[in-house]
């Protein structure tokens, strides 16, 4: 009898504090209700239908990292010589140096927010990046502009005496200015056992090697302007262009594998060839009218002379990730790196922009 009325008390007591509970729960006001349900619904979602046997998740949720980060940008655009017979083509490199950024990131599985500064850089630099990661997906957007007075120019033709080939650092008076904006998606379709996740943001953890086919996307813009007056030389080399806008949607297939050597580390490796199904490619130009400086007129004044656009030929493009992490109870390290590569080309005038980055981060969980 005493044990019956012992399951019956405790019974009891559970009822009660199940219906305080509940209570406490309806007395939260509505935005700690929204906060709750997003942290319930992002524990779930990372590792729903995932194999445990594969992937698992850290007990401690909320993350701290210690960032930093080296990117390298370059433009390369070769055109034809229209005017002048004895010269072939003109060819124009210029790149972004190496640009080094330290930062400090804060977030809850994966999500967060993050601050970072450029401390190192032989140029002007400006640079900003968000990325999500989910148990299936991988979402990155990344915006870079940066300005170079230091093309290397090149230039090939016959002058009668042979064949003529030279290259030349140019200082320019105005910098040439090259902006670019980065949008890559990916699908995982074996999620259950392979995690993005695990590779680059370490919200989730590797426990067994596991390889997936990949599907993916990337949107692509870049802007080059070299317009203002003192360039005037560089544009006529250019055909008169002063400004250069093209845009590149690319679909792709590949293969990612995570490799875990021991306990705590994990190997991963993505490649992903991707071919542009949009490729328009904007041009405008500019012509020069010279002035008598003798009358007090400025020596050439530049004059927009309109804009034309083309859709560049398909190009094969490709996009390649690296990463290697170490975690340990509540701490974990990672190295990555991602590589893409961008052509265009129409009517013997071609060009390509490449863009690589390699970041490192300290962190710990809480």
């Amino acid at each position: 009898m005493k044990k019956i009325w012992t399951i019956l008390l405790f019974l009891a007591l559970l009822s009660v504090s199940a219906q305080a509970q509940d209570n406490e729960t309806k007395r939260r006001s509505w935005p700690v209700r929204f906060v709750m349900g997003v942290k319930t619904f992002i524990d779930s979602s990372a590792v729903k239908g995932v194999d445990p046997n594969y992937i698992g998740q850290p007990k401690h949720a909320w993350s701290a990292e210690l960032r930093s980060a080296v990117s390298y940008s370059d433009l390369d655009m070769v055109a034809l010589e229209r005017e002048i017979e004895e010269i072939d083509y003109w060819g124009i490199n210029t790149h972004s140096g190496p640009t080094f950024s330290v930062g400090a990131w804060v977030g809850y599985r994966g999500y967060g927010l993050g601050l970072s500064k450029d401390v190192i850089g032989g140029h002007e630099t400006k640079t900003f990046s968000i990325g999500a990661t989910g148990g299936s997906y991988g979402v990155n957007i990344r915006y870079k502009d940066y300005e170079s007075n230091t093309p290397k120019v090149r230039v090939k033709g016959d002058f009668g005496d042979g064949e003529y080939y030279e290259e030349m650092v140019w200082e320019t008076e105005a910098p040439i200015d090259i902006s670019s904006l980065f949008i890559d998606a990916y699908y995982m379709l074996n999620h259950n056992r392979f995690s993005y996740a695990a590779a680059y943001d370490q919200s989730l953890t590797q426990l067994r090697s596991a390889g997936s086919l990949v599907v993916g996307g990337m949107f692509y813009q870049s802007k080059v302007n070299f317009s203002e007056e003192a360039n005037y030389m560089l544009q006529s080399m250019m055909n008169h262009t002063g400004r250069i806008k093209f845009t590149q949607g690319s679909l792709g297939a590949g293969y990612a594998y995570n490799w875990v050597p021991a306990r705590g580390w994990l190997l991963s490796v993505m490649a992903m060839p991707m071919l542009t199904l949009l490729n328009h490619i904007k041009f405008y130009t500019y012509t020069v009218e010279y002035g008598d400086v003798s009358k007090g007129e400025k020596p050439y004044v530049l004059n927009y002379n309109g804009s034309h656009s083309y859709n560049s030929n398909l190009q094969l493009n490709y996009d390649a990730r690296l990463s290697l992490s170490y975690q340990w109870k509540r701490y974990y390290i990672r190295a990555f790196g991602h590589y893409n590569r961008f052509r265009f080309s129409n009517d013997g005038d071609h060009g390509h922009t490449s863009d690589w980055t390699a970041y490192a981060a300290f962190g710990y969980r809480f």
